[in-house]
């Protein structure tokens, strides 16, 4: 086995699933991808160290999108229960 090229594909790998995540161009299997390659037992520990540092990356950036769409949903809300409070005829 040539262990240069294997390590030099595992690198590969890892990049090219980097470069998709940081420019949000990434689906369910280069995440899958990502997370299979920090299996420590089954790859070099410094290489699946990294893929897993990577991965927490993504986790927490996809938790925050989530909670910035959460509080997106919540101003809309709060913005049209304005708006319809607002064009209420107000009692005299």
């Amino acid at each position: 086995m040539d262990f240069e090229q294997y390590y030099l594909d595992l690198f590969e790998m890892l990049n090219s699933c980097c470069k998709k995540i940081a420019s949000g161009h990434y689906d369910k299997q280069d995440a899958q991808r990502l997370f299979e390659l920090s299996k420590k037992g089954r790859y070099p520990s410094f290489l699946a160290e990294l893929a897993e540092s990577f991965g927490m990356m993504l986790v927490k950036v996809e938790a925050r999108e989530f909670r910035l769409k959460q509080i997106i949903e919540d101003l809309e809300k709060s913005k049209a229960k304005l708006q319809k409070d607002h064009e209420r005829p107000e009692d005299s």
